[in-house]
């Protein structure tokens, strides 16, 4: 009887956090978080299942008969390379809901919480949060369902292939349908994690500008109260990007991709009925969305966590303190700071942080004008795409 309590508590935080996506998420079919040990081999078969139809989806998107810089080719690769990422969306709900990662994060949420100097119940409601995700979700469906539809009634899954069979076409509008859900409730699950993160950062931040300006931080207990929360922070913070980095990691790469091809899908207006470049340039607008949601919220941690050790490094106190302990207190927290890598990094080589996405929103979109420039050298040559 001792453990229902618990279980209900953690459910009330689970819920607090997630919201709706906490049901939601069981009618993605990828929920493995059943306690039945029969239950459970069923769902994880059929997650199984389902991820590997969704890279054999990959393939069949990923095929084109166009030449290099063609229309098709463009087309083909524009919706291609996101449709890896939707298989990616899939293995992160199955890797979350199978391994509790919700449940344990908000369990070390709570703990976190606890040591706060005052209490904040407004910044435990993530409500707001959970309502503009369910609203940034509709256009997201729209573009996803819109090229399609618009092939189907064109009887092809892509306007500048060729005629495809109905079986296929039914599956991919489908699938397309499955796609958006999917990749909504992950990039939900996403935001919040990092939100929930970066707020007990932000917050962190403001208790502790608070002590060093009434000169409390001096107080050998008061600063040691902040280095233990500082480092169940820190802890919260690498239990989550265990999970998270498995959409960090991948996700903005395919997506970047999609955006290199839709720049180079721009020198086809005059190729394409209006209504559909319309429609492509929508899908184009979701991808970068989308990948900003991603990227944003990881962007937002680290510079809380950069101004943390701002906080800390820009105190003369600690330098003049006579009190050996508070020093090497001090030390401690600005050096945990410096050694602790809570970075998530994409393909393990790009630290998702303001300078580097600085970078990748110059450069990508650039590549893509590059093959619209190569397009265009090789049309004035004689040559054709």
């Amino acid at each position: 009887m001792s453990g229902l309590p618990v279980s209900s508590f953690d459910d009330d935080i689970v819920s607090e956090l997630l919201g709706p996506f906490r049901f939601l998420v069981k009618f993605t079919l990828l929920d493995c978080s059943a306690k039945s040990k029969c239950l459970g081999v069923i769902t994880r078969l059929l997650a199984a299942v389902i991820i590997v139809l969704l890279f054999a989806r990959v393939g069949l998107l990923m095929e084109t008969k166009g030449n290099s810089l063609s229309f098709p080719w463009a087309e083909s690769n524009f919706f291609g390379f996101p449709a890896i990422f939707a298989a990616v969306c899939a293995l992160c709900i199955f890797g979350w809901t199978k391994n509790g990662f919700v449940r344990k994060f908000s369990k070390k949420l709570v703990r976190v919480r606890t040591l706060r100097v005052e209490s904040n119940s407004k910044m435990d409601s993530y409500r707001l949060v959970q309502v503009l995700a369910m609203i940034f979700s509709i256009p997201w469906l729209v573009a996803m369902m819109s090229w399609i539809i618009f092939n189907f009634t064109h009887n092809k899954i892509f306007y500048g292939g060729d005629e495809t069979n109905i079986i296929f076409r039914v599956l991919l509008v489908v699938s397309n349908f499955y796609i958006w859900y999917i990749s909504t409730i992950c990039l939900a699950h996403y935001v919040l994690v990092t939100c929930a993160v970066s707020r007990e950062v932000q917050y962190f931040n403001q208790e502790l500008e608070k002590a060093k300006e009434d000169k409390f931080l001096k107080n050998i207990g008061v600063l040691e109260k902040f280095d233990f929360r500082q480092n169940e922070i820190l802890e919260m913070i690498l239990l989550a990007n265990g999970s998270l980095s498995s959409l960090g990691t991948f996700a903005p790469l395919f997506l970047f991709y999609g955006l290199v091809n839709g720049v180079y899908l721009t020198s086809f207006m005059d190729s394409v009925p209006l209504f559909y470049f319309v429609i492509l340039m929508f899908n184009f607008a979701a991808v970068i969305v989308y990948n900003l949601c991603i990227l944003f919220p990881t962007v937002a941690l680290q510079e809380q966590l950069t101004t943390t050790t701002k906080i800390l490094i820009n105190n003369d106190e600690f330098e003049c303190s006579k009190d050996p302990i508070v020093y090497q207190t001090y030390r401690v927290m600005v050096d945990r700071l410096q050694k602790v890598d809570t970075r998530i990094c994409v393909i393990a080589a790009f630290p998702i942080v303001r300078g580097v996405l600085a970078a990748a929103l110059f450069i990508v979109p650039n590549m893509g004008f590059l093959l619209v420039m190569a397009k265009k050298v090789l049309i004035a040559n004689g040559g054709h795409v």
